[in-house]
């Protein structure tokens, strides 16, 4: 998988980093670009195995490698860091907070189930030293030269993807998947909450992201979700 992951992002690397160069070097753009989130796998194995391969993706990054436009190790070693040798939990953040709660409660559903989470982001270019949407200018880049996240999908083959972007990032996930069906699921509206038709994973959800969730009583959200994943093992 990591070999595979490493040949899809150096097949795009040099016209994206040419791309990413030249924004960073034009002096009248104040909003710069990071070095695009790539995911590594820390246990193969491991992963192929699990039961459940659960994919959680939130919006972008609040900044990630701005140390130069950084070679595909170099971000990957820091993916590797951040998140598989668990630096990311430290950050108390609502996010990471909202995304241990549903690892929490899908294992409490599933005890005997070994359950392996990757995290990704929708967006994978962000702005340098800030969290938010970047300018048109960069996700157009990332959007031309670096569409790699239906193929990192393919790779990885998750069969629970969770969609932590809310319905404001719709049309960044039509712009990547094409025109997918979204089904409210019961007692919520298709905004708050919704299973997705992403072909071959068969359970894929979109809902708001953790900040909305705490404020809007998670514990139900999540217990919708995983009321409604059903894998007859």
């Amino acid at each position: 998988m990591n070999e595979a992951l490493t040949a899809l992002y150096s097949s795009k690397w040099n016209s994206l980093i040419s791309k990413l160069e030249a924004i960073t070097q034009d002096k009248n753009l104040d909003i710069k670009p990071t070095n695009p989130l790539l995911l590594y796998i820390d246990d193969e194995e491991g992963y192929q195995n699990a039961d459940i391969r659960l994919m959680i993706y939130g919006q972008e990054t609040n900044s990630w490698y701005e140390k130069g436009n950084g070679s595909i190790d170099e971000i990957q070693n820091l993916y590797d860091g951040f998140f598989n040798e668990g630096e990311c939990w430290q950050y108390r953040s609502q996010f990471w907070n909202g995304v241990k709660r549903f690892v929490s409660s899908l294992q409490n559903k599933y005890p005997d189930k070994k359950i392996r989470l990757t995290w990704n982001n929708i967006v994978k270019i962000g702005k340098q030293g800030d969290k938010g949407l970047p300018p048109d200018y960069i996700y157009e880049i990332e959007r031309e030269y670096f569409n790699v996240i239906p193929e990192e999908l393919e790779i990885l083959n998750p069969n629970v993807v969770l969609f932590f972007t809310g319905p404001n990032y719709d049309s960044i996930v039509k712009d990547i998947f094409g025109v997918l069906k979204y089904q409210a699921l019961p007692d919520s509206t298709e905004r708050q909450l919704s299973k997705v038709s992403l072909q071959k994973v068969p359970f894929a959800y979109r809902t708001y992201h953790p900040n909305y969730l705490w404020r809007h009583d998670i514990d139900d959200y999540f217990d919708t979700i995983i009321e409604d994943i059903n894998f007859n093992f």
